[in-house]
Formats: structure tokens, sequence, C-alpha cells
């Protein structure tokens, strides 16, 4: 048969089935779309072909192919000593060339027979080769099947052996053709067990079109569907990439109507589909109305609640489902609890999440590698390392073997806030165990360098990664041009990006950016700002409000305010929201600058943003109003800060304290003073000399001697300033004198 009759015929073939009364409709688009020839493309490697099976051999050499092969006697070798090494590489196409179909047809049912009945996967792969030749389901197909079972002498049914073509076909992922072969069976009867195969594997493949209609097709046929044909069907519903709620709660009525009734398994995976879409409420309220009615449930309906309880932060509610699972007789599992923890942790609740390990423990589950991950991440995360690594340790002397990811979350907080010593014990820990190191640890390993100021050690690690094979990632080159440029090594940070941009590929991204301006702006080099900022624009990164508050916070700093402004300015036209930082930085440059028109506007701003005060940003403005001795003002701000919850510290005290000598207030000034040793905030040298300095502006010298005594039975030491102004040496040796002058006061 030639290549284009043979295409004529399955086409033809492939009309009669869809035509054919009782046949499924959603076939009949298939036929429209296939109007090509098939290619299979089998993902088993049993049936590896020596020979090319896109190369036809001539007559002439066919005794040779046979000779150097020898086929037969490996057939022979195979049926007798039942090899499958043997066997597997018997080709049917390879086969038919040798010594024609009819007797490949006899020799290949020889191997079957041999192999059963227990080898059936040996049994498949031969028939996959028999498939294989065949090419697609089509009418040659269909004639070389029930030729075979003849063969066999009943030793297979003809609908096992499609019930195998089937399978190859799904594992091929040529689905169209396992539905044709299904249309086949269905004229010798096929079984329930074979259709629910098939659904399930359609199911599997996302191949909702086809489900349905084969789930269709099942019922219109008559079958019995039983509660794992519409449980199959069920989880194509709520775990497919499109949630379909209303088809799920439609296949519960219809099972209930037909007198299938659900299982734990169907309940729980529409339980499952609630939770998927959110629809927390509507699921528990469903899984009590179960319980209720006496409904079959287990674990699994309780988890997928407790589950979607803690994802969306009502750990509360999941303990209660939790409660509720163990009054109603069912024991929580190792996942329940392991749930439970983790949600627990990520609450900040990490108390009560060790608690619930040692319930586990108490009730003989021995929690596992998720558990514990989930305590030790919560731990790491609330800055408790400490806690994290003693508990680790103790797992480990406990002979609890710790898997690569609880390494790897006690190596990230290690690296975060603990010695190198530790980091080090660890990372060497981590080989000893073989366990293979990945960008993500040696990116921590080379942040704890960075932040001990190990540069030099952080780029040998580098070097180390690539040597390994393992390539650095942005975050990876970020740490370390942050590092260099906390050390004012702004150039050496633009060879080393150079460096890896051109070997790696790697390009900076938006923090990149950030780090390099933040650094420029350390070393005052506010010049270079503008360039690094047109070229981060012309790579494509939108500024935010972080980055635009870095620049204007290095321009207030270097006083070039009216830089300062014009970022702000285009902040605003570009519609980007200033923060309470660069407020802050705005107004302190103003401070400096005495701009007190600019500082006037830039409150009003504020004002209108409507921002939230908080430590900081009262400081900077108290500080400002004291300076500019606007001293109404500044107290304003005060009483603000303490009825927004805020306290000031001894750096806001001295600023008011500063503000009221200035304008020679002392009342003020010492009624300052006395807040502060009322909330036990002990002054500095700074607030002494403001005080001192007041007290000598209106004459009061007494007073003023008065205070210099007190700052130093407080065991502060006068500074350059303030000895300079007494009289006296910073290590107060003319104290006597004063302590004299006090008492003549008195």
């Amino acid at each position: 048969m030639s290549a284009s009759a043979g295409t004529i015929n399955v086409r033809r073939g492939l009309a009669c089935l869809v035509n054919a009364p009782g046949s499924p409709r959603f076939l009949r688009r298939a036929l429209a779309i296939r109007s090509y020839t098939p290619v299979l493309r089998l993902s088993s490697q049993a049936c590896c072909l020596n020979s090319s099976d896109n190369e036809e051999p001539s007559p002439s050499n066919a005794y040779g192919d046979y000779r150097s092969q020898c086929l037969l006697p490996s057939i022979t070798l195979a049926v007798r000593t039942l090899n499958w090494d043997a066997a597997r590489n018997m080709s049917f196409r390879e086969c038919v060339r040798l010594y024609g179909l009819s007797q490949s047809i006899g020799l290949f049912a020889l191997l079957v027979q041999s192999f059963l009945p227990w080898r059936i996967r040996e049994i498949r792969c031969l028939i996959q080769s028999l498939v294989h030749y065949c090419g697609n389901a089509g009418e040659e197909l269909f004639e070389l099947a029930p030729m075979l079972v003849s063969k066999l002498g009943g030793s297979m049914t003809l609908l096992q052996v499609y019930a195998a073509v089937i399978r190859t076909f799904v594992e091929s992922s040529m689905f169209e053709d396992a539905l044709l072969t299904y249309i086949e069976a269905k004229k010798v009867g096929v079984e329930l067990r074979l259709c629910n195969f098939l659904l399930k594997c359609l199911v599997k493949e996302n191949q909702i079109m086809y489900a349905r209609s084969l789930f269709d097709d099942m019922k219109s046929s008559g079958a019995s569907l039983n509660v794992y044909s519409y449980s199959v069907l069920m989880s194509m519903y709520t775990h497919g990439e499109r949630l379909c709620l209303e088809e799920a709660f439609e296949l519960l009525r219809e099972m209930e109507m037909n007198g299938v009734k659900p299982n734990a398994a169907t309940y729980g995976t529409y339980l499952y589909g609630l939770c998927r879409s959110t629809q927390i409420t509507s699921a528990w309220d469903f899984l009590q109305d179960l319980i209720q009615r006496g409904c079959p449930c287990n674990t699994y309906c309780f988890n997928a609640v407790i589950h979607c309880f803690c994802r969306e932060g009502q750990v509360q509610k999941a303990i209660e489902v939790f409660n509720g699972m163990k009054k109603c007789g069912f024991l929580p599992d190792v996942h329940s609890y392991s749930i439970l923890v983790d949600g627990l942790c990520k609450q900040g609740e990490l108390l009560k999440g060790y608690d619930m390990l040692d319930e586990m423990a108490r009730n003989g589950i021995s929690p596992n590698h998720v558990s514990y991950s989930s305590l030790l991440h919560g731990l790491c995360k609330t800055g408790n390392v400490e806690l994290a690594l003693g508990i680790f340790k103790k797992l480990e002397d406990q002979g609890f073997k710790h898997d690569q990811i609880m390494y790897s979350i006690i190596f990230h907080g290690c690296c975060q806030h603990l010695d190198l010593d530790i980091v080090s014990d660890l990372w060497d820990d981590m080989i000893h165990h073989n366990f293979v190191t990945d960008v993500y640890d040696y990116t921590n390993l080379i942040y704890a360098l960075c932040r001990h100021r190990y540069l030099i050690k952080a780029l040998e690690v580098f070097e180390l990664m690539l040597e390994k094979g393992v390539t650095p990632n942005i975050v990876t080159c970020t740490i370390i041009v942050d590092s260099f440029s906390k050390e004012g090594l702004i150039g050496e940070a633009f060879l080393f990006l150079d460096k890896v941009h051109q070997s790696l590929g790697i390009a900076p991204n938006l923090f990149t950016y950030k780090v390099i301006i933040k650094g420029l702006c350390k070393i005052n080099k506010t010049d270079d700002v503008w360039e690094i900022f047109a070229d981060m624009i012309k790579r494509g990164y939108v500024p935010d409000a972080i980055l635009y508050s870095i620049i204007i916070d290095g321009f207030a700093k270097a006083l070039e305010l009216q830089e300062a402004f014009r970022l702000y300015h285009k902040m605003l036209d570009e519609g980007v929201k200033p923060t309470i930082y660069t407020y802050n930085s705005l107004l302190n440059g103003l401070c400096r600058d005495d701009g007190l028109p600019g500082f006037r506007k830039l409150m009003r701003d504020m004002i209108g943003e409507e921002l939230v005060l908080d430590k900081i940003l009262c400081t900077s403005i108290i500080a400002c109003y004291c300076r500019r001795s606007n001293m109404k003002a500044a107290m304003e701000m005060y009483k603000k800060m303490e009825s927004s919850g805020l306290s000031p510290d001894a750096f806001v005290y001295t600023c008011l304290i500063s503000g009221f000598s200035k304008v020679r207030a002392m009342d003020g000034a010492l009624l300052m003073m006395e807040e502060m040793e009322k909330r036990n905030i002990e002054p500095t040298v700074v607030t002494y000399t403001a005080l001192i300095i007041g007290y000598l502006k209106i004459g009061d010298e007494n007073q003023a001697i008065k205070t210099f005594i007190s700052m130093r039975q407080a065991g502060i030491v006068p500074d350059d300033k303030l000895s300079c102004i007494l009289g006296v040496g910073n290590d107060g040796g003319d104290s006597d004198y004063y302590s004299q002058k006090a008492k003549d006061v008195t």
C-alpha cells in the first residue's frame, strides 16, 4: 500500500467512525482538523530500534540484513528463555520488512504468548511496536489488531489489545487516536475500567473538551458510571487551569440523582476547588454540612480547609477547624500539624508553633522536614537566629537528618545575623553532607562576608562559584557592588559590573542602580548621578519613590537644593508619590540652607499628602523649627508627636532646649530638662552645653555653674566647646573652683 493510499484510507476510516450511529460528536471536529498524516511520538524506551524507520532498504540487501541481525534466532531465544533483553529489540516494522506481514503477526503473537500472563509491561511494548508500524489509529491498525488476537488463540481478547493500544497513544499524547481506538473498542464492548483509564489520562493532560465528550459518551452508551468516574471528572473541574465550580457542584447533584454515592475523596476534591477559589467560608460551611448529614469525610477534607484559612491569614479559624476535626473523631496527621505550624509561624506566633510540634510528638506523630522548616524559617525571619540554630543543632543531636532546605534556611539566617565562624561551620557541614550548594547559598555567603567588610574574600567566593559552574544572578552581583560602594570604590564597582555583563550577560536592575547612586551620593559625587540616572531610564527601568528619595537626599546633603527640588517636581510630574523619607531629606536640606519660604511650602505639601508622621520626620521638623527659633511651632509638633504615641528621645529634647536657650526662654529649657528626668532619658553633653549657654546668655552665671556641676556629677565630661566657654580643661580640672562658686551662690 502506498503512503498516499494509506492516508486516504485512514481518512475514510475516520469519516466512517465519526458518522457511524452512536459515535460521539467530538470526533467530527477532530476529523476537520486532521488534514495531515500524523507522526507517532512514542515516549517509551522499551522498543528502541537499531535501524532508521525513515529508510526503506532495497529487496536486494534484505537477506544481508537478516543474516547480520539474526532476527529469527533472536525471537527463538526470547521465546525459549523468556529473555526480555533479546525481545526488546524486536521491531514489528523490521520484522514485516524481512518476513512479510502475515508471518510477522504470527511471530509477534508467539512473543506475546511467551510473556503472558505476568510480563504485562513487556506485552504492551510489543503491541506498541505494532502501533508504531501503523503510525496512527486507522483502518490498518484496526485490521492488524484482530489478526493478532486470532493468532493468540484466546490468550488475549481484542478488548485487551485495544486497551494496550489506547495506553500507547495516551503515552504519546496522541489523544485523538486514543479516542478513535476507544470508538473501535466499543464495537466489542468496552469495559468501564478502560473508560475510566482513558478519562483519567485526558483529565491529567488537561484535555477538557475530549474528557467532557468521553464522559458524555460513557453515559449515553449506558455504562454504569461509578464513583471513580465522577471523581476523575470532578478533579478536572477543581484542579484544572480554569476552575468550574458550578459544573463540579452539578456533578455532585447528578451523582446523588443517579444513586452513585460520593466518597470522601470526591468531597475532598470539591472542597479543594472551593478553597482554591478562596471561597473559604463556603468550604467550611460545606464541610460542616457533610458532618451533620453523616456523609463520608477524611483528614484530607479538613486539611484542605485548614490550609486555606492559614493561606488567608486566618490562623485562629484554622485552629477552630483543626479542633473540630478532633471532635469529629478524625485524627490529625502530619500534614494537618505541619499546615498549622507553618501558618502560626508566618503570623509570628512562634511559641504556639513550637507547642504544636510538642503536641505532635505527644500524639506519636513525628514532625517532618516541612514542620521544622516552617519553625526555623519563622524564627530566622523574626531575628531569633540563635534560637533557631539551637533547635537545629538539638535536632541533629537527637538523630534527625536535616535536608538541604533546612540547611539553606538556617544558613540564610546565620549569614544575615551571626558571625562568620558559625557561617563557615555551617558551610562546611553542607559540603560534608554532599548537599549541592546553589546560587542562593553562595549569595548568602557573599552577603555575610560583605556584611563583615571582607570584600576580597567575597570576591574569592564569587570566583569559586564560577569555577563550580554555579552562575551568579543579579542579586549576587548587586551585593558585591554595594560592598564596593560602601568602601568608596565606585570605579571598581563599575569595572565589576562591566565584567559580569560582558562575561555572564548579567545587566544591572533597578536595585543595582539604587546601590550605585547611593554610593555616589555618599562620597558627594552628585555630578555623576544624572548620568547614571539617564542610563537607567535608557535601559527601560522606571524610578520608584525610593530611588528618587535617595538622589534627593544626596543633593540635599550636598546643599544642592535646586537639583533636589528639580527632582522632587519631576517625581510629582511622573505621578510618583513622595515618602516621608523624601520630605525628611528636603526639610533637613532647607534647614541647613535657611530656606524658610521653601520650608513652609514643603510643609503645606506634606499636609496635603496627609502623611502619617513617624518619629524621624517629627524629629526633623522639630529640629528645623528650633534652628529657626520658631519655638511655638516646635512645641506644637512636640505635642503632636506625643499625641501620636511617638516617644521623644534625647535628641528631640536637646533640640528643644537649644531652641529655648537661643531665644533666652530658660523657663522652657528647664521644663524640657525636667521632662527628660521624668522619662528617665539621660541628657548628653550637648544637652547640658545648650542649657549652660542659655544661662550665660541671660547673665545667670550661677545657674550655669550649677548646671555644670550637675553634669559632672552625672559623670559627663565636658567637650572642647564647653571647656572653651567655661575656661576649664575637658578633664574638669577647675571644677573645684566652680564648686566653690556654686556654694557661694547658694
